[in-house]
């Protein structure tokens, strides 16, 4: 092989380090990676956590903000025959997503080049500053433009944080990890329920502007801490861990070349994810998936104002839903941390709660008001199958650039699913209750559900054809030079304590690492 190591930050150090820099013995190198772990853990989860549930209170205050003065002072709504439409509302929450749109495909790529920690926190001030600056808007066609200017700062958020997943945790470790980070939106959505109801009561005459001096300040505060606390990598992972800790990090970056997301960006690998259908599956899953956002998010709080509750108690309401996110997210990633091979079964198991929810909404009774209540927290459990697509999708595309394509794919999905999502409630329908919003949410979850057990199938049938190809090589190697036996690693192994070892491929001392996609490397193998 002739491609050289290529390190993932400029500057990291080179080959692994000796092993007598860690324990020799398995148990006592189980036991101190065990540590290790936890403290990245410790480190990283609360930035990603708390960054993430920040992007998730700007989302939902401006669904809160319309309840304060907002839709009067922006000029939000037409009204026509006596009837208020909010589609000036829905274009400018939609306005969001049409920013990120345009610039998420090329953050993936840019994470590939530049070091991660760093340019995330560059991105997450360019944010804050734009989230500050709504207060100085007073139209709404300038609302309009600082949206999209703020779609294209928050763009960088969720392709940096799947690419620091997979470089400091290995596959089977994933899922946990997007769980926990993730249910930051629904402990957020609890937040800024309990903050904005504060602001709400001593925010003055203009009380949601208040909401965002709030947020952006506290994001531009964030971004500070970012740059100075959060490490680039695991090769270089600063003053946080001791020798020996750096030594397992080392050793553990090198058993996991499959995070290396540190690479030149090769065009065969744009072509080859273009093509493989595995992307726009993933993409379709996303959007399916996030056409429920609409009615939890976007018009959440005016679904429930919309019940007779005042702006104060509609806030509030809001909080259990938050539970309900960061509930079930917990739930379906254990599940899926725990047995092997049940994600693409468990993504559509996690859809039901979000189908009856709109069921009970939609058919239940308005009056007693718990009943839709109910129905409206049961529906905000449509977390838990987003998490379960992005650690598919991450534990199953290897290849630097094809898994940056891959991820931003679905961030794309995540897009269109919000902008469709921003026109499928209408305030015109609220006789009906909201009839044609919990008719869209159910087709897509039942869409989404049928797309993942297809991904199962093209997973175990692509399995079992590298296996044939494997039987039937008359040397130790597949028609591609890859090892047989040994060497068969899939993208998502069982736990080292169950399996004897975690299945990813060694490197060993003076190895190299080849930035191949899962397509190129045969003896990969997907996990479902």
């Amino acid at each position: 092989m002739s491609d050289s190591h290529t390190s993932p930050t400029p500057g990291a150090p080179g080959p692994p380090l000796e092993d007598h820099e860690y324990p020799l013995d398995p148990i006592e190198y189980a036991k101190a990676e065990k540590k290790v772990v936890r403290k990245i853990d410790f480190i990283l989860l609360p930035i990603m956590l708390i960054t993430y549930g920040l992007q998730y209170y700007d989302k939902n205050t401006l669904s809160t903000a319309i309840l304060y003065g907002m839709l009067e002072d922006l000029d939000l709504t037409t009204t026509k025959n006596g009837v208020t439409y909010l589609t000036r509302y829905s274009t400018a929450a939609a306005a969001f997503y049409y920013g990120y749109i345009v610039a998420v495909l090329p953050m993936g790529l840019i994470f590939t080049r530049f070091p991660l920690a760093k340019t995330a926190s560059l991105f997450v001030l360019i944010w804050g500053i734009i989230c500050i600056l709504t207060v100085v808007v007073h139209s709404y066609h300038g609302f309009v433009v600082q949206r999209v200017f703020l779609g294209l700062a928050e763009s960088a958020v969720s392709p940096a944080f799947v690419a620091i997943t997979a470089l400091w945790w290995k596959p089977q470790e994933q899922a946990k990890r997007l769980g926990v980070y993730y249910s930051s939106t629904g402990i957020f959505s609890m937040f800024t329920a309990i903050v904005n109801i504060g602001w709400g009561k001593t925010g003055g005459h203009h009380p949601w502007k208040s909401m965002y001096y709030f947020g952006g300040s506290f994001t531009i505060f964030w971004a500070i801490l970012i740059y100075f606390i959060m490490p680039d990598s695991p090769l270089s992972p600063g003053r946080f861990f001791s020798p020996q800790e750096k030594a397992i990090l080392r050793r553990r970056f090198h058993e996991n070349p499959y995070g290396q997301s540190q690479q030149p960006i090769k065009v065969s690998q744009l072509v080859e994810a273009v093509r493989d259908v595995k992307t726009w599956i993933y993409f379709l899953i996303g959007a399916s998936i996030y056409i429920c956002n609409g009615s939890v998010t976007v018009f959440g709080a005016k679904i429930i104002n919309s019940w007779g509750y005042d702006s104060i108690r509609s806030t509030a309401l809001m909080i259990p839903g938050g539970a309900m996110t960061v509930v079930t997210i917990y739930i379906f990633a254990w599940f899926a941390d725990r047995y092997k091979n049940i994600r693409t079964i468990l993504l559509p198991i996690s859809t039901i709660p979000v189908i009856v929810g709109c069921l009970v909404v939609w058919q239940a009774p308005w009056h007693p008001r718990v009943g839709p209540l109910i129905g409206y927290y049961l529906v905000a459990a449509f977390g838990a199958p987003y998490v379960l697509l992005l650690s598919l999708a991450t534990a199953n595309t290897a290849g630097a650039t094809k898994k940056g394509f891959t991820t931003s794919a679905i961030f794309v999905g995540y897009v269109t699913g919000n902008i469709i999502s921003s026109y499928l409630v209408f305030a015109q329908e609220k006789p009906i209750k909201y009839r044609s919003t919990w008719i869209a949410v159910i087709v897509a979850m039942i869409f989404a559900s049928c797309a993942s057990l297809l991904l199962r199938y093209i997973y175990i049938r692509e399995n079992k054809r590298r296996d044939a190809l494997l039987v039937s090589s008359p040397s130790g190697h597949s028609p591609d030079g890859a090892l047989r036996g040994d060497g068969v690693v899939s993208g998502d192994e069982e736990k080292a304590g169950e399996s004897g070892g975690d299945g990813l491929p060694r490197l060993g001392d003076g190895g190299v690492y080849e930035d191949k996609t899962d397509k190129e490397r045969l003896e990969f193998r997907y996990t479902y």
